[in-house]
């Protein structure tokens, strides 16, 4: 049954129109996976050198060890932002003699030959040739290995299971999220040394193979995990395609009082929570909260100005970016609805705008811990955000119209290279360059913080004129928008 599964999938991927669109893109990914297969098995043959030259006098089986619990974590956030879920077009089979078990574990089985699970193997396998075999034997350093695998596969599987769980539980995985990324920054504070756990729980397997088990037992709990949750949601009634609604405003209060504004910002936040690509764009930007920690702290970035403003821009404006950069293409599958509808440029745009101001508040507002590192910190960083709402906003407005490429929104942002043109590389420049040439005369002229405070001021006058700056970007879309209707038609 698993072969007669796997072989329909394969004809229906041969025969999807979709195949014949993204073979060069297939090509590249392809590469791509050559090329880090390659690196992979380049580190597997020669850590064992590298580990000696960086500590020399320790076992470099050890420092290996204390590794491996970051590097679980890294693959574990890695997945997440990439990795696909495996699917299967369910409902035909549904009505045959064929046991639903059998569905289900073909799902999950099939996830187990994933890049993400194979290309570890190019990196642990050499490794244990050259370095654990000649230490501990060869059963050691296969049960060691054994470990390995068992550990890459509960990643897997866990991470199936959370990101199943975001469509109608997304507090789990929200909570999951923050476990992971609370574990990495502690370990960045020294206040849990990961690196001690590690080499203590890997260690312990060279040492007493029978804890082999442990990690097995888990494997197979998240296995099981996985199964329970989808046996429960194959039912046809759960699986039925539902009439499409009217989609209309209401379900969120607090908006209710802002009128047609409110109901365009409330459409607009359920297109980002629907689709996998809006979804991601929130997690890249997420992310992009604890890009302070690369530069603030460090005396060589700490003394200057001009880095740190290009910090203060990134931190509160990166959600703005991300989603800002491909706007109005959230909208490209019903764009010529979309004019056909009594919404004029000017609303469609203000809802954007008031969209992604509070996002660029709070995302100001969780970098606050940032302040602990130095004052100066605050007061750059409180000057880009009005730089952000001030006038980086009216500039991706004004770039916006170039973008006439339709988005697929079901699929992620991961490898997907869709939408993304030269536009957005020339977009990122005034965006990021601007504001500290505006810095830089009076870094020049040894007076830092009224550089800092032009910054601020251009934005606060931004602000100001926000009415002015969405009139003048509302004629530009509409002198425009015939372009973009007829390019979201032919791509």
């Amino acid at each position: 049954m698993f072969l007669t599964l796997l072989s329909h999938q394969w004809r229906s991927e041969l025969r999807s129109s979709v195949f014949q669109k993204s073979i060069a893109l297939n090509i590249i990914l392809g590469l791509f996976i050559v090329y880090f297969g390659g690196i992979f098995l380049f580190l597997g043959f020669y850590l064992d050198d590298i580990l000696a030259k960086i500590y020399p006098g320790q076992n470099v089986v050890t420092i290996f060890n204390g590794m491996l619990l970051v590097y679980f974590l890294i693959d574990l956030f890695f997945r997440f932002l990439m990795q696909e879920l495996p699917v299967l077009a369910i409902q035909p089979y549904l009505h045959l003699p064929i046991s639903k078990n059998k569905l289900v574990h073909y799902v999950l089985v099939k996830s187990v030959p994933s890049f993400f699970n194979l290309l570890p193997l190019l990196f642990f396998v050499p490794f244990m040739v050259t370095s654990v075999i000649p230490a501990f034997g060869s059963g050691m350093a296969i049960v060691w290995l054994l470990t390995l695998v068992v550990v890459t596969l509960l990643n897997n599987f866990l991470l199936l299971y959370f990101k199943r769980q975001m469509s109608n539980k997304p507090l789990y995985t929200l909570a999951f999220g923050i476990t992971i990324v609370s574990l990495m920054l502690l370990d960045y504070l020294d206040v849990l040394q990961l690196q001690v756990i590690s080499q203590a729980i890997f260690g312990a397997i060279l040492v007493q193979p029978w804890l082999v088990i442990v990690p097995v037992l888990l494997l197979a709990g998240a296995y099981l995990l996985n199964f329970y949750f989808l046996k429960a949601h194959t039912y046809p009634e759960e699986l039925r395609v539902h009439k499409a609604k009217e989609a209309t405003g209401g379900d969120i209060a607090f908006l209710n009082r802002f009128g047609e504004l409110g109901k365009l910002i409330e459409l607009e936040l359920k297109l980002i929570w629907r689709h996998k690509r809006t979804k991601s764009i929130i997690i890249m930007s997420a992310i992009f909260l604890f890009y302070g920690f690369i530069f603030y702290g460090k005396g060589n970035y700490m003394d200057g100005f001009g880095i740190l403003i290009f910090v203060g821009i990134i931190l509160s404006g990166m959600p703005m970016f991300n989603y800002g950069q491909f706007l109005p293409g959230w909208q490209s599958g019903h764009f010529d609805g979309l004019l056909t509808q009594r919404i004029s440029p000017y609303q469609f745009l203000s809802a954007k705008y008031w969209m992604m101001v509070p996002v660029m508040v709070l995302a100001f507002i969780l970098t606050l811990p940032y302040g602990f590192f130095g004052y100066k910190i605050l007061l750059i960083n409180a000057a880009a955000l009005l730089y952000n709402v001030g006038v980086n906003v009216f500039i991706v407005f004004f770039f916006s119209v170039y973008n006439t490429q339709k988005l697929d929104l079901s699929k992620s942002a991961s490898f997907n290279w869709q939408g993304v043109g030269a536009s957005k590389f020339v977009m990122m420049l005034p965006l990021m360059v601007l504001p500290i040439l505006i810095y830089l005369p009076f870094g020049l002229l040894d007076v830092p913080y009224a550089g800092i405070a032009a910054i601020g001021g251009l934005g606060l006058l931004g602000i100001i004129f926000q009415k002015q700056l969405l009139t003048f970007s509302a004629n530009r879309f509409t002198a425009h928008k015939y372009k973009l209707a007829a390019g979201y038609r032919q791509s």
